[in-house]
């Protein structure tokens, strides 16, 4: 879309008014569509309901007035002095005499007129007409009827144009003999159809059937519709059914131009020939009136709400885009940079689950950010492996250890083996500066055939002895013609200032402070082979030698005044290598060194990898940076000690490393890729991070920013859980097995004592072997009982205790104290250390840290969600 098209496009709350209008215009006016033909059928159904019903009260006073005749008849005939006279009478042919006697009973008997008949059928008298006797009506269908059953016999008698109900009853003498036949009627006029209209409701018409058509005898309707009506029965249809004798129901006619309703019930004589109809009716705008109220008044209600309906579309379309617009806003904020705004989750509907997925994505988000910018502030000063990579960086003080490693038989050299020299002075400071980048330091300058390293951190002098006994420890490949002689090693501590320091066009790093110079007294004193440690090393390291049994006494040098430490490589070894394999707390390697011998920087291993640099040493091996020339891709080898390779349980056990490592494909683990053998050694190769491990972390900074250590706390867990769904339990949970990108993206790395959650034979951990760390081992792993993925869960607990307080949760002198306090003690609430912890965060530490594994998370997918709903 282009900008034009963006800048006259409606907005979100136009459309949602225009659509929403629009719907309500359309649904309220389908609604009153549908509901006035709903009416309009209910209305009619109801009509024809009424006449159905009226059209039977009609039906119904019709028998009523047959009833009523043949009431009248059987009075009359029951009279034996009534008929005796009428046969004396019609024996003496006194006609007068016997319409007398009719006539004065007319009155009280209610009809209209009355005929005697003889058995034949023909008039003796009759009161509508005196001078009919003798005429012949045994041709009457009525008469004809009784003639032949000798009963009573009703129907409708048609005299002219106009319509009677009859009833022709038989006269007897003596019971037996046959006097003749009685007929009374009384005539259907209007006055009949009034009374059947007050009675029905319904307009009534009596129609007669004429061969000229239909003739109204007899109606309540006005006479021009009668006229109309008579019009309308001479259609075809209605002719068949007058002529027919059919009764039509529902019948609609048009009379004077207005719609009605008619039903026609057929009149019949006594054998049952039709001879005419009455016909009910309604007119379909009065039935209809009452109705089109409702339908007028649905009408208008729908009108009022299409008008209303733009209001009502405007204040909802407000009303729903509050949020929307705040969210809007957020996000526009978001996209400059203010990830710091607070969004108002509020609601369960979609806008609700909108704002709560936005203020998680925010919240991420600047944990992202402020993780990247530790990060990057930590990775200012973090040293770039390499033979001959120096740190040229901003002035800065610091606590360090500084050891200087002088390789004295480089002092004594002939001129004609220069190039020879060279080459295994080379060798040499390659071998030094695996040993001290493997124990966590820096090599610093080379000085003629002396080279100056430094170790910063907590755990700085225990890095700097272990560096200091590789160092010591002979090679076991060096050459036997080559003249040999132990090195001296010093190690001193203190404030030291670093820095570039400027001349003219040029610049070089530089270490300056009282332990450098103490450093230049210390090797006067040394002699080689021999490691000589400053009082203030010896003070980092009292403890360290306590729990090794060593007990160094001070010796008064003859050039410094200041008391002197000193202790051969063997015992450098046992110190440092004790405090890596049982404490595990810092990078240094044990005592077979920090290289391999005969692999360092610039070596090619099996034609493919090119060694760049070491990473780092485990109690298993040495990690080397290393460029795969085959895949042109930089990335990290695991190899063994050259003491391990015969070992093939060591080998076994590394294979295994890997099997369980390539299951876990996770963001938040580091990848492996391959396992061989190069020359002889056993290789791992792995994914290679340039970043730096969360030990690292904590020793610069003590504790990590809230936002960054939330962070870090997800992704350890998400990177676990991700091993624990392939069935992985890590069983080393520590800082240092954590590394983070420069972008903030922490990696779970060293699968090395990770076994199956399930093992196929039981007991692959050796008895009274302790696998892991003892300041983060659960306590059934301490106990040496089965460990499953809860001890995880609680290794995590210390890392979160660590990285949110700065401190572990147990600490102790010794490492058998720590254990007693991770079997018998509570931790002390993380909020001693930190006050302002949120109290929900406390909880989730402290649950990890239970002492039995089912009171803690049933798994890390449970301890991650509990950490997702913290909010940076």
């Amino acid at each position: 879309m282009s900008a034009a098209e963006r800048r006259f496009a409606p907005s979100l709350g136009t459309r949602i008014f225009l659509a929403t209008s629009v719907l309500i215009a359309v649904s309220v006016g389908a609604a009153v569509a549908v509901s006035s033909l709903l009416i309009r059928g209910i209305a009619r159904r109801e009509v024809r309901d009424s006449l159905r019903m009226r059209s039977t009260v009609q039906e119904t006073f019709q028998a009523q007035g047959y009833e009523k005749l043949k009431l009248i008849s059987r009075l009359y005939v029951s009279d034996p002095k009534l008929t005796a006279y009428i046969a004396q009478a019609a024996g003496d042919r006194d006609v007068g005499s016997i319409i007398d006697q009719l006539q004065s009973r007319r009155g009280d008997l209610d009809f209209e007129f009355a005929i005697v008949l003889d058995p034949a059928g023909y008039v003796i008298a009759r009161t509508d007409n005196a001078a009919a006797s003798r005429q012949d009506l045994h041709r009457r269908p009525l008469v004809s009827q009784a003639l032949s059953s000798l009963r009573e016999v009703s129907g409708v008698w048609r005299e002219g144009d106009r319509l009677y109900y009859a009833v022709v009853v038989p006269m007897t003498v003596n019971q037996f003999d046959l006097l003749g036949f009685l007929v009374t009627a009384f005539p259907i006029t209007d006055r009949l159809a009034k009374e059947m209209n007050a009675v029905s409701g319904s307009y009534v018409t009596f129609v007669a059937n004429d061969p000229a058509g239909p003739k109204v005898v007899a109606s309540t309707l006005p006479t021009s519709l009668q006229q109309s009506l008579s019009a309308a029965l001479r259609g075809p249809e209605m002719q068949r059914a007058l002529r027919g004798g059919q009764e039509v129901a529902d019948a609609e006619l048009t009379l004077d131009g207005e719609p009605w309703l008619a039903q026609l019930t057929p009149l019949r004589d006594a054998p049952g020939h039709p001879v005419g109809a009455t016909v009910a009716l309604a007119s379909l705008d009065k039935e209809f009136a009452g109705y089109r109220r409702i339908e007028w008044v649905l009408l208008l209600a729908g009108l009022a709400a299409v008008l209303l309906a733009p209001l009502l579309a405007f204040a909802m379309a407000r009303r729903t885009l509050a949020p929307v617009r705040q969210l809007a806003a957020a996000a526009e904020g978001a996209r400059l940079g203010n990830l710091d705004q607070k969004i108002d989750v509020e609601g369960s509907g979609e806008v609700g689950s909108l704002a709560r997925a936005f203020a998680e994505l925010l919240a991420e988000l600047r944990e992202k950010r402020d993780m990247e910018a530790y990060v990057t502030e930590l990775s200012r000063n973090l040293p770039e492996p390499g033979p001959s990579q120096k740190l040229l960086g901003a002035p800065q003080s610091k606590e360090m250890v500084l050891m200087a490693v002088e390789l004295r038989q480089f002092a004594r050299t002939r001129g004609d083996a220069a190039p020879r020299t060279l080459a295994r002075l080379g060798d040499e400071v390659r071998r030094i500066e695996g040993a001290v980048t493997a124990a966590g330091g820096q090599v610093e300058a080379l000085a003629g055939h002396r080279v100056l390293a430094r170790f910063e951190g907590r755990r700085r002098a225990l890095g700097a002895l272990a560096a200091a006994a590789a160092i010591l420890r002979e090679p076991p490949d060096r050459p036997e013609e080559e003249p040999t002689e132990p090195p001296v090693i010093a190690l001193a501590a203190g404030v030291v200032v670093t820095g570039p320091v400027n001349w003219g066009e040029q610049s070089e790093r530089a270490l300056v402070g009282l332990p450098v110079q103490q450093l230049e007294s210390l090797m006067r004193e040394a002699t080689p082979g021999e490691l000589v440690l400053a009082r203030e090393v010896h003070h980092q390291l009292e403890e360290s030698f306590d729990e090794a049994g060593y007990k160094l006494a001070p010796r008064r040098g003859l050039v410094t005044p200041q008391p002197l430490y000193v202790l051969s490589g063997e015992m450098a070894a046992r110190v440092s290598g004790e405090w890596t394999a049982a404490a595990g707390t810092g990078p240094a390697p044990r005592a077979g060194g920090g290289t391999l011998s005969g692999i360092g920087a610039g070596a090619i291993m099996g034609h493919r990898f090119q060694i760049l640099s070491v990473l780092g040493s485990g109690g298993m091996g040495v990690v080397y940076k290393a460029r795969d020339r085959e895949l042109d891709d930089l990335v990290a080898l695991k190899m063994l000690r050259q003491e391990l390779w015969g070992d093939r349980s060591q080998l076994e056990r590394l294979k295994s490393e890997l099997k369980l490592a390539r299951k876990i494909t996770h963001p938040n683990v580091l990848r492996t890729f391959d396992f061989g053998e190069i020359d002889g050694v056993p290789y791992i190769s792995m994914e290679y991070v340039r970043g730096v491990t969360l030990r690292y972390m904590l020793d610069q900074s003590h504790r990590l920013p809230y936002s960054a250590a939330l962070r870090l706390a997800k992704q350890l867990s998400a990177g676990l859980g991700a091993a624990h769904a392939v069935g992985v339990i890590h069983r080393d949970i520590k800082p240092e097995n954590l590394i983070l990108e420069p972008t903030g993206n922490a990696k779970l790395m060293d699968f090395g004592i990770a076994r199956p959650v399930t093992r196929v034979e039981p007991g692959q951990t050796q008895v009274g072997f302790l696998v892991g760390t003892p300041y983060y081992l659960a306590p059934e792993q301490l106990q040496g009982r089965e460990a499953d993925t809860r001890a995880d869960i609680y290794a995590c607990g210390v890392v979160l205790y660590e990285i949110f307080t700065g401190e572990l949760p147990f600490s102790a002198a010794g490492t058998m104290e720590v254990m007693l306090k991770h079997l018998h003690e509570e931790p002390a609430p993380p909020s001693k250390f930190w006050p302002e912890l949120p109290v929900r965060l406390e909880a989730v530490i402290l649950r990890c840290l239970r002492k039995d594994p089912d009171e803690r998370f049933r798994s890390v997918e449970e301890l991650q969600r509990e950490l997702e709903a913290l909010a940076a």
